[in-house]
This record gives C-alpha cells, sequence and structure tokens, in this order.
C-alpha cells in the first residue's frame, strides 16, 4: 500500500470517517485514491493532496511522509539526525547505559523544543 494513502487512512480514522467520505466531503473522484491504494498512481495532484492536507490541518509533506504528523513520535535516530551531537558518536564507548539514558531524554526534549511543542 502507498505510504500517503495508508497516512489518509491514518487521518480518517482519526477524525472518525473513511476514506470514501473524505473524498465525497473533498469532492475527489473515489477512483484518485483507489488507484493510489493500488499502487498504479504514485502520488496525488498537488490540487488533491493540498485539499486533503488542508482539510486534517496537516502540511503536504507530513502527508507524503516526509514529515512526522501531529502527535506522531520519531524513533531516537531520527532525533538525533536533527540534533548537532556527532560527538556522541565518538563518545559512547565512554558512557554509562545512565549516561545514554539521560542523552536520549535531552534529545527529545530538544526535539520538541524545536517543533515548538514545549
Amino acid at each position: 500500500m502507498n505510504h500517503m494513502y495508508a497516512t489518509i487512512q491514518t487521518l480518517c480514522a482519526r477524525q472518525g470517517l473513511n476514506v470514501t467520505q473524505l473524498c465525497r466531503e473533498l469532492k475527489i473522484p473515489r477512483s484518485t485514491l483507489s488507484e493510489l491504494a493500488a499502487g498504479r498512481t504514485r502520488q496525488l495532484t498537488l490540487k488533491h493532496a493540498t485539499r486533503i492536507a488542508e482539510y486534517f490541518g496537516v502540511t503536504v509533506a507530513q502527508l507524503a511522509g516526509e514529515e512526522p504528523l501531529p502527535g506522531q513520535t520519531q524513533n531516537l535516530d531520527e532525533l538525533i539526525r536533527d540534533e548537532p551531537i556527532a560527538a556522541y558518536e565518538n563518545l559512547k564507548k565512554y558512557l554509562t547505559e545512565d549516561d545514554k539514558a539521560d542523552i536520549a531524554t535531552l534529545i527529545r526534549l530538544r526535539a520538541e523544543i524545536n517543533r515548538g511543542r514545549l
């Protein structure tokens, strides 16, 4: 299944509706999303993607899976990638498990601050 279609299904479920209902509300042909789900098309047109994203209050990048959805957590590796802590890799062998847990917590907090959630 296409990642964007899975994201749309997730967003629909959060709103308590199904994809067919979404299509009706936005006046998007149901076949457009069926083709996406089946993999016969790889992405939506910008017009359709924008309408769906605006409906759910997300960005097109979030709809495409390029950014996490609101309330969706990233794994630690993704958070580390966003932080300037390359030195951490060189220091890992000297750190205790408690040190590593503390660093992971700080990274998560920093990521939340960067996203404007704290």
